[in-house]
């Protein structure tokens, strides 16, 4: 599932957020016990770095890298918008799919492989979890097995 997270798709939003959290962590350790000071100089630092964004053509990247090493059949959306802040410019939200798929498109993805990575893919993977489930419904429990 190729997830929208911006620090997933952008190796710069990666080093920005980690640099943040650094001073973040720094400016606590300067400061015990005082977090309006450490709020303050907090709130410096983020002016002075400007916060580096992931867009949609970063997660058309990741998905172009999903499709290169694991195929076109094994690629889907997870979205993860109940876990995030936002998501990537221009897919703030899950009304940015049709920004994504269009980009998609642009690059050459066609038809069936746009509606693999919506929604045939997670689909066939989930009625293969189903009938996998439905034939060892009366297996024991793994832990009970003796082999351990």
């Amino acid at each position: 599932m190729a997830v929208g997270f911006p620090t997933f798709l952008s190796e710069k939003r990666r080093q920005w957020s980690a640099e943040q959290a650094a001073e973040e962590a720094r400016l606590k350790s300067l400061w015990p016990g005082d977090p309006a000071t450490v709020a303050g100089e907090f709130a410096k630092w983020n002016a002075s770095h400007p916060e580096v964004r992931a867009t949609v053509a970063d997660w058309a990247d990741h998905i172009d890298h999903l499709r290169q090493v694991a195929g076109i059949d094994h690629i889907g959306l997870g979205g993860d918008y109940d876990g995030m802040e936002t998501g990537p410019v221009g897919a703030e939200d899950v009304s940015g799919y049709p920004v994504l798929f269009t980009e998609l498109a642009r690059r050459g993805y066609g038809r069936a492989d746009l509606e693999k990575i919506s929604s045939r893919n997670i689909a066939r993977v989930l009625r293969s979890a189903e009938a996998y489930s439905a034939a060892h419904r009366f297996d024991p429990p793994i832990e009970s097995a003796t082999a351990f």
